[in-house]
Order: C-alpha cells, then sequence, then structure tokens
C-alpha cells in the first residue's frame, strides 16, 4: 500500500491531504464553538431578569443585535457539519473545505460583534458614558488587531 494517496483532481492535494485539512477545521471549531453558545445562552436569559426592563430602547437594540450576531454565528459554525453530512461520499472536500473556511471567518467576525456589543450593553447598563464608549472600543480595537490584522499582515509576508 502506497504511503500517500493519488491526488484529489481538481486541486492535486491528496484525500490524505484534504482529510488532514478536514480535521484541523473541525478543532478549531471544536474551540469556537462553546463560547459562541455559552454567550448565546447568557443574551437568551437576559430578557427574563428583572432587571432587562429598565434598559433603554437603544440598549434594547444592542441586545438584540448581540443577540443576532450569536445565533448568526452559531448557524456558520454548524454549517460545515450539516454540509458535510449531506455530501457524504460525494468526494466533494475540496468544496467543502473552501466553504467551510469561508463560514468559520465570517463565524468570527459575528462572535466578534455579539461580544463587542454584550460588552457595550453591559458597560452602559452599569458605568454609562464615557466608559462605555472607551470599552467598547478598545474591545472592538483588540478583535480587529489580533484576530484580523496580524493573520492579515502575516499572510501578506507570506
Amino acid at each position: 500500500m502506497p504511503d500517500r494517496l493519488p491526488p484529489v483532481a481538481e486541486t492535486g492535494r491528496s484525500k490524505e491531504e484534504l482529510d488532514q485539512e478536514w480535521g484541523e477545521l473541525v478543532e478549531e471549531h471544536r474551540l469556537a464553538m462553546p463560547g459562541a453558545q455559552v454567550l448565546f445562552a447568557f443574551l437568551l436569559v437576559l430578557p427574563f431578569q428583572n432587571r432587562f426592563k429598565e434598559l433603554t430602547t437603544n440598549q434594547e437594540y444592542v441586545y438584540f443585535s448581540a443577540l443576532m450576531c450569536a445565533a448568526f454565528a452559531i448557524i456558520l459554525l454548524i454549517t460545515p457539519t450539516a454540509a458535510h453530512r449531506i455530501r457524504w461520499r460525494k468526494q466533494d472536500k475540496e468544496a467543502l473545505l473552501h466553504m467551510a473556511t469561508k463560514a468559520a471567518i465570517a463565524a468570527t467576525v459575528f462572535i466578534a460583534a455579539s461580544i463587542t456589543a454584550s460588552v457595550y450593553l453591559i458597560t452602559d447598563f452599569v458605568f454609562g458614558e464615557p466608559a462605555t464608549v472607551v470599552v467598547s472600543t478598545v474591545v472592538a480595537g483588540a478583535f480587529l488587531l489580533f484576530w484580523y490584522a496580524f493573520p492579515l499582515y502575516r499572510r501578506g509576508q507570506d
């Protein structure tokens, strides 16, 4: 039996390489999914708390934005699993990897937006202005820097 399987026609990458890439993607999702789910659960229970009635209209909109962003993050993180099951044994792993990579990147955008909106909401509720603007800007900036700017900078170096 040869060490490596023959290349997949469309990319020249072997089935073994595609399987390894898929495994790495699944591991990354295992890291992101619990955080998104916990955030979503936290946001789901907020309206049932007594002090939720004290939110301003603006805070309610921020809350709803955070909730929807968390929901879309979970949808995007589960997308590759659903697509993989539907396309099982159809020799479509390369296309699944491309779709899953795009979904994962989009999910990080929604997670970052949901966390930033949640931080905004809590900071605004507890401390008000100007702390809300400062803290939310720092959090959003940290996401932009660490999750996107640094990796894109390194990608440009390659």
